[in-house]
């Protein structure tokens, strides 16, 4: 066989919690299976330097431009393989239609959108393969492109669960007060939060003691009635902050529309982030949470509004099956979802890619990790605040000037200029 080093190097064409869950995660775990792993923003100088020697690329949500092609025809030069990596449904054309975002009443974001489809598209197309989140999104992709598809779900990282055990420490003594939480880290999630409005609404004018905190990007123009002053507003908080949020919060709830499949595409990280603070969690039963909740055990699972209130009542009635089932999630999490974990799925799941696309090569020897109980023994591979703020908005103009030109750069410029004016002079 054909022995080669394999350096795996990730490079992200997006920001935030997308970037953080699919490449430092992923980065973390295959450095804990001492596997050679860089990652980086594909805006940065640095990669097209490291993709000259690494032998296995992937590309996580990168649009594709002159700078991709360069570092495409340099990797296929070496014969390196080339992935892409999906946690969202970014490259149906039709999917435009299913995004309730706010931005797209705006004739150019909404123009931009569907070119960035369209060349996310052609990344995909330039690719070997494609890793996914969840196992709905591998089918959307076996029915839009000919390639081999591999599922790697998201986890929790090493400093996730250091915040959490924080915050379970800190965590304050349970009162007769029933908090449900909804967190909603995009403002795209307004019609899947409306599923449940009214059931909550009701559930909030017949249990005195039930309140409800609402976090991040929710829309805080819905009229609450009579129940107003039980609704708690909290501003989107840094990833840190959360599981302090989070661990405030009797139940966690996941309401996602099942006839949108921009929805259904979700993984399930809202389950995970409350079980790490022994939340449970009401989530609708999309492909990621049927396989995340075992239903009555460690969360419950809703499909229609008579079962988002029967559980809601079932959990708001009886503290006991609330603490057993945030115990069965915290627990299950740590199982399931821990960077030991998914760590040791990464090798077989790297090892299949290589018999599919290159026979030839060595395998890796597949692993056996232990449970990390001290995080901070391994902040040596956390991702560090400063690598966050990058790149930042000036970076990002540069390149988007350098590989897409003036006009792309002056549409992305009104975008963010009409972002920041929206609260006080909305657009129609």
């Amino acid at each position: 066989m054909e022995n080669r080093k394999i350096p795996f190097h990730i490079f992200s064409g997006v920001q935030g919690d997308t970037r953080r869950y699919r490449s430092a995660h992923l980065a973390e775990q295959l450095r804990l299976a001492e596997i050679d792993c860089e990652f980086h923003h594909i805006t940065s100088g640095v990669a097209t330097v490291s993709a000259s020697y690494a032998d296995l690329l992937l590309l996580q949500r990168v649009t594709w431009d002159c700078r991709v092609a360069q570092i495409l025809q340099e990797a296929r030069s070496r014969n390196a393989i080339i992935l892409c990596d999906l946690d969202d449904l970014i490259f149906l054309r039709d999917s435009f239609r299913w995004i309730d975002s706010p931005d797209f009443s705006d004739p150019i974001r909404a123009r931009l959108y569907q070119e960035n489809l369209e060349r996310n598209r052609y990344t995909i197309e330039q690719c070997e393969g494609v890793i996914v989140s969840t196992g709905y999104l591998a089918q959307q992709v076996q029915k839009q492109f000919d390639k081999p598809v591999w599922v790697h779900r998201n986890a929790f990282s090493l400093e996730m669960l250091y915040w959490s055990q924080e915050a379970l420490r800190s965590k304050e003594t349970e009162t007769d007060r029933v908090i449900i939480g909804y967190a909603s880290g995009t403002p795209t999630h307004d019609r899947d939060f409306q599923l449940i409005q009214p059931i909550l609404r009701k559930l909030l004018k017949e249990y005195p003691n039930v309140y409800l905190h609402l976090i991040g990007h929710v829309n805080r123009k819905v009229d609450w009635g009579n129940v107003a002053s039980k609704i708690h507003h909290l501003d989107f908080v840094p990833w840190r902050k959360l599981p302090r949020l989070l661990a405030q919060l009797s139940i966690n709830i996941a309401p996602l529309r099942l006839d949108n499949p921009f929805s259904q595409s979700k993984s399930e990280i809202k389950y995970l982030e409350a079980g790490l603070v022994k939340v449970p969690t009401v989530a609708s039963p999309t492909e990621a949470f049927q396989f995340a909740i075992r239903h009555g055990e460690n969360g419950f699972l809703a499909s229609t509004p008579e079962e988002w209130e029967e559980h809601l009542r079932t959990l708001i009635e009886d503290p006991a099956l609330r603490a057993r089932m945030g115990e069965a999630a915290y627990q299950d999490v740590l199982e399931r979802y821990s960077p030991w974990k998914r760590a040791e799925e990464a090798v077989p799941l790297l090892n299949a890619v290589i018999r599919t696309l290159r026979p030839k090569w060595e395998l890796f020897p597949e692993i056996s990790l232990e449970p990390i109980s001290d995080p901070r023994q391994y902040q040596h591979l956390w991702i560090s605040e400063e690598i966050e703020k990058h790149p930042t908005l000036f970076e990002r103009g540069m390149y988007t000037l350098k590989t897409r030109g003036l006009t792309t750069l002056l549409q992305e410029i009104w975008i963010f200029l009409r972002r920041l004016l929206a609260p006080i002079f909305p657009f129609k």
